[in-house]
């Protein structure tokens, strides 16, 4: 497992490696708008440059109230200069600073703005946040990803990382290994690499997700009933 990671998602070629932003609602939504089609960069570079630029507007040592954030949809050019980044939405419809306004104001409407009020979150909450131009199913997983939530897709994710990593050593198991104990492996691999499990889980769904390629791997119990 160790060597997979180093092979394919290590700490010195990936800048992934972060906690991600749990407690903190503004921060997830604009790491996860921010990091689209775009270098992540380092600590004060790239996305969380532009966390730091609001959070020192904010003038709060805690980002988790989607409200500020919403009432600048009706002056998306003041989050630009707040921001300092003009970069594109995917499709180019929108600055990702007015995508990052009206996402807010969309969530807030549906009845997330706090970091706690994503754990309830709904598929009429993700049709919402999808149906904004430029935004999608990544975004959403994304911050949600930040949050600490984990929804089946990202699990799923970790899943065929872990099942990826033990194929050479156990064949047609490493699927049904992968399903049942990669939540034990990845605590345990945090572990050896003295790493908080959050910012390892960050790094292997970033590198998983690149691939786009779901799990195609069958279980032997699913092998054994198709022969």
């Amino acid at each position: 497992m160790l060597s997979h990671i180093e092979s394919f998602a290590s700490q010195s070629n990936s800048p992934h490696w972060t906690p991600g932003w749990r407690g903190e609602s503004e921060a997830a939504l604009l790491d996860a708008i921010f990091s689209a089609r775009a270098p992540y960069g380092g600590p004060t570079s790239g996305v969380r440059a532009v966390i730091g630029r609001w959070r020192s507007h904010r003038g709060d040592n805690r980002l988790d109230d989607l409200t500020t954030l919403a009432e600048l949809t009706s002056d998306p050019d003041q989050l630009v200069q707040i921001l300092s980044n003009r970069q594109l939405v995917p499709g180019n419809s929108r600055t990702k600073a007015a995508a990052a306004a009206v996402a807010a104001q969309t969530l807030i409407a549906s009845g997330l703005s706090r970091s706690t009020d994503f754990e309830q979150h709904t598929k009429e909450h993700f049709d919402a946040f999808r149906a904004i131009p430029g935004l999608g199913e990544t975004t959403w997983e994304c911050m949600l990803m930040h949050l600490g939530v984990r929804t089946d897709k990202a699990t799923a994710h970790l899943t065929a990382f872990v099942a990826d990593a033990l194929e050479p050593l156990h064949r047609d198991l490493a699927a049904d290994i992968g399903e049942e104990r990669s939540p034990v492996i990845l605590d345990a691999v945090a572990d050896a690499l003295h790493v908080d499990l959050a910012s390892l889980e960050h790094a292997l769904w970033r590198y998983q997700h690149k691939l786009r390629r779901p799990p195609q791997r069958h279980s032997e119990a699913e092998l054994r009933s198709a022969g």
